[in-house]
């Protein structure tokens, strides 16, 4: 090789590098972001000269020293090649804020629990026992501060459960299926319009009331939650939000269009609206409720909490007209439990169509569903705290005895911890006491006033590593035999239709407990 071709390759060697530094990279090229740890040309003006998103909409910040740099405003004809070569990278309109440097995250949950029930008169080896399993997997997408999107989905599977088995009770939201089953959670995007509108749009959650066990104005949610899970596993609502915060006086306003709520809203006249404003007043906050949904009653809900002292106290109250779902009552002389008797010695198969059953919707009337309670924070050592609380639930289109239950639950209109007329609650909570820092034990005491059967749980919960957490729960049945708490069965053969169900024998509860592990990531 020649003294000149190796001069000449050296030269081209050395520029390679400053050749590469000045390459757009993919980026530039498809009008994204350039990367956070790219390093800016010195020739290029900083991020403060890039016009910002109110600017584009008619909101114009004051112009920035950078933005009026010598380098920014030259703009004569010899400079604009090396403008366009050391520049910034161009951008368009939509792209006018800054973009985080990791805008994707991606995460979940995996929740497996052993649970088993032991009844009166079972033996051990015939004790049930569920193995359910829930694993949920989220992208959550926020590319600024003012735009975000989330999806979650989940997986449930217990692999105890028999193909083709069920209950003839209501499984609580989110029980795992005998096959492997995929739900969507949750799917929504959020956005603001100038900082003054916040939008959701999508399938999301929306929790409303302030009562720990018992939510009567919790509108938005087609299923009830069961108050002694740890977990809320119901799937979300689709549904369109908009929030508009006065921030001067710390108050909120809603305006939400539901297309799920009850049912598919596949015309616009099934589109639910509902509304609801949040007041602040000194150390008390009100929330005012109102929901309007064809093929539903009109629902219009009131909810506060406030401290008075030590004493923190909260309520509920939901009011519609009549009832959605029909209620149900004897005649005066008539007991389903004679005539289930009589069909167990020997008479004929009782025919539920043919029961002395009489409806009613109560259009009439407006019922009211009243939740209150209150709880008490206080310390019992120089660094521990414990919390107890009561809690009332009044509910008139409940039943105030057991005797109805079954004729319910053949007509698919049994509903746990909404069945009774009157329900109360006690409970307390430790949180890491002593030296167990990473531990919590909660206490709590419901019973169905009317049918008198009540249940006491404890949890506790360890958070034994960074991202594990292990669960355990025993719970004692007690009360009324065949009451909501305790509840039993023994059917005689029934005739629903064309259809003879055999007799049907379920004994009662005595004593559950479960463990559970759960990843949150």
């Amino acid at each position: 090789m020649s003294t000149r071709t190796t001069l000449a390759l050296a030269a081209t060697l050395a520029a390679l590098p400053a050749l590469a530094q000045e390459r757009p990279n993919e980026a530039d090229l498809f009008g994204g972001e350039a990367p956070a740890t790219q390093e800016a040309s010195p020739a290029a003006p900083t991020d403060a000269a890039r016009p910002d998103e109110s600017a584009l909409f008619g909101d114009a910040p004051e112009a920035t020293p950078a933005a009026t740099a010598p380098e920014a405003r030259d703009t004569r004809p010899g400079d604009r090649d090396a403008q366009a070569l050391d520049g910034p990278a161009a951008t368009n309109a939509f792209d006018t804020e800054d973009a985080v440097e990791d805008p994707l995250k991606i995460g979940g949950r995996f929740y497996l629990r052993a649970l088993t029930q032991g009844s009166e008169g079972v033996s051990f080896g015939n004790t049930a026992v569920s193995a359910p399993m829930l694993v949920d997997g989220y992208f959550d997408a926020r590319p600024t501060d003012r735009l975000r999107g989330f999806v979650l989905g989940r997986l449930t599977y217990d692999p105890t459960r028999k193909e083709g088995s069920g209950s003839l009770l209501p499984s609580a939201p989110g029980a795992a299926a005998s096959e492997p089953r995929v739900l969507l959670d949750q799917a929504w995007l959020r956005f603001d319009l100038d900082h003054k509108l916040f939008i959701t749009a999508g399938k999301q959650h929306v929790k409303w009331g302030t009562a720990r066990f018992w939510n009567p104005t919790d509108f938005l949610s087609p299923q009830r939650r069961d108050p002694l899970a740890l977990f809320d596993a119901r799937t979300g609502a689709t549904m369109l939000k908009v929030h508009v915060p006065w921030e001067a006086r710390g108050w909120n306003f809603y305006a939400i269009g539901m297309l799920d709520n009850a049912g598919p809203a596949d015309t616009l006249g099934r589109v639910g609206g509902a509304a609801r404003a949040e007041v602040v007043l000194g150390s008390t906050e009100l929330g005012f409720d109102a929901v309007l949904q064809r093929g539903r009653k009109p629902r219009f809900g009131f909810d506060f909490s406030s401290g008075i002292g030590p004493i923190d106290i909260y309520g509920e109250l939901a009011i519609r007209r009549g009832s959605d779902t029909p209620i149900y009552g004897l005649p005066e002389g008539i007991s389903l439990e004679d005539l289930f008797s009589q069909a167990n010695n020997g008479g004929p198969p009782i025919d539920i169509g043919s029961l002395p059953i009489e409806t009613s919707y109560l259009d009439e009337y407006f019922i009211p569903q009243l939740s209150t309670g209150a709880t008490w924070t206080f310390a019992y050592s120089e660094n521990d705290t414990a919390t107890v609380g009561v809690e009332y639930f009044y509910n008139p289109t409940g039943y105030d005895t057991a005797l109805v239950y079954p004729y319910l639950i053949f007509q698919g209109q049994y509903q746990p911890f909404f069945i009774g007329q009157h329900y109360a609650a006690i409970y307390g909570l430790l949180s890491g006491p002593g030296s167990w820092d990473n531990t919590n034990f909660i206490l709590s005491n419901l019973g169905n006033l009317s049918d008198r059967s009540f249940i006491t749980r404890l949890d506790v919960t360890h958070r034994a590593l960074r991202y594990l957490s292990v669960e355990a729960f025993v719970a004692l049945n007690y009360g009324q035999k065949g009451g909501e708490f305790r509840f039993a069965l023994n059917l005689p053969p029934i005739r629903q239709g064309e259809q003879e169900i055999p007799a049907i024998n379920i004994a009662p509860p005595t004593l559950q407990a479960g463990v559970g592990l759960r990843i949150d990531l």
